[in-house]
């Protein structure tokens, strides 16, 4: 599966997505996805186990990869955050040449990488699920860029969404409390009424907010897979993975090996 703005393939560790960024960051970021293999098999869903597997191949870089609550908290990547410290946070951001790098987890939530080339190139790693995105993570690190590059314009600015749990696949029930409170918050166009509830566009909801923000619609890329229905590429919570994760891992491509 390839799609714009990605590349897929596979190692001794499993598959692997690859953002591919523009020539502007290339030398800056590097941003991907490990997702079914054995490595993450065998970590379900711990750091620390994959970073032990995976860390020689990154000149064994401290990291950061904080304990995710489906929140908003964006955190820096710097060193007083990194393992074994595990902050509360569902994004990290990260300035041109940081030596940690960052990492989050996913099994049906939507991973967003964001970056920019302003005065200082930086990049910002999301966890946005469904409460991530009612509460639009994406467009905080927008916000969180823009105040801390005050150069940086948004239209200059490029995002991934990865793969995620498709509408087809993404249900909640009419009487959850959270759930009129999205009908409220989403775009008619990324919900359907369906049986006892309303399937959610979770991907399509942050292409909105990031556009909603002044991102231009070809600087953002979709990873137009769903987790649920290939469950032989990704990890699903709703297809039965109830520990494994696929592991994101984004930072400073200066001081790679």
């Amino acid at each position: 599966m390839n799609f714009e703005g990605f590349k897929t393939y596979e190692d001794e560790s499993g598959i692997i997505i690859e953002m591919v960024m523009p020539s502007v960051l290339r030398e800056s970021f590097f941003a991907k996805l490990y997702a079914r293999g054995v490595l993450n098999d065998a970590a379900e869903g711990d750091p620390e186990t994959v970073w032990k597997a995976l860390s020689a191949c990154y000149n064994n870089r401290p990291l950061v990869a904080p304990r995710q609550v489906h929140g908003v908290n964006i955190i820096e990547a710097d060193g007083g955050r990194t393992l074994p410290q595990r902050p509360d946070a569902d994004g990290v951001f990260i300035e041109d040449g940081a030596h940690p790098l960052a990492s989050l987890r996913f099994a049906d939530c939507t991973p967003v990488v964001i970056a920019g080339a302003a005065e200082r190139p930086w990049m910002a790693a999301l966890h946005s699920g469904f409460k991530g995105t009612l509460q639009n993570i994406a467009s905080a690190a927008v916000r969180l860029a823009l105040a801390k590059h005050p150069g940086q314009r948004p239209g200059e600015i490029w995002a991934w969404i990865g793969p995620a749990i498709g509408r087809e696949c993404y249900s909640r029930r009419r009487e959850d409390p959270t759930t009129e409170l999205a009908l409220k918050n989403f775009a008619p166009e990324n919900v359907s009424e369906s049986g006892e509830g309303f399937n959610f566009d979770i991907k399509g909801q942050i292409v909105r907010q990031l556009i909603e923000i002044g991102l231009k619609y070809d600087k953002i890329y979709m990873y137009d897979c769903c987790t649920c229905c290939r469950n032989d590429y990704f990890y699903s919570y709703r297809a039965g993975d109830e520990k494994k994760r696929i592991f994101l891992l984004a930072g400073s491509a200066k001081k790679q090996r």
